[in-house]
């Protein structure tokens, strides 16, 4: 019997156009280096909150923008 690969998802990550085999948030955001710290996720021009990240599956096509936030005077 042979194992069912996973087929990864294209998606768009702060412009740039990437292919994952992560479908949850929270897995997807540790793969690219984003575990703590200040940060936003926006995906399809919706804010999606920290809380909801674990739960959060990606789906093809999906854009995504990870925001920090800059200070300064």
């Amino acid at each position: 019997m042979q194992a069912e690969s996973i087929q990864p998802i294209s998606l768009i990550l702060n412009e740039q156009p990437i292919e994952t085999t992560c479908f949850n948030l929270q897995a997807f955001l540790a793969e690219h280096g984003w575990i703590e710290g200040r940060f936003v996720v926006v995906i399809n021009d919706n804010i999606i909150a920290k809380s909801a990240h674990p739960n959060y599956q990606l789906s093809a096509g999906d854009r995504i923008d990870v925001l920090s936030p800059i200070s300064g005077g």
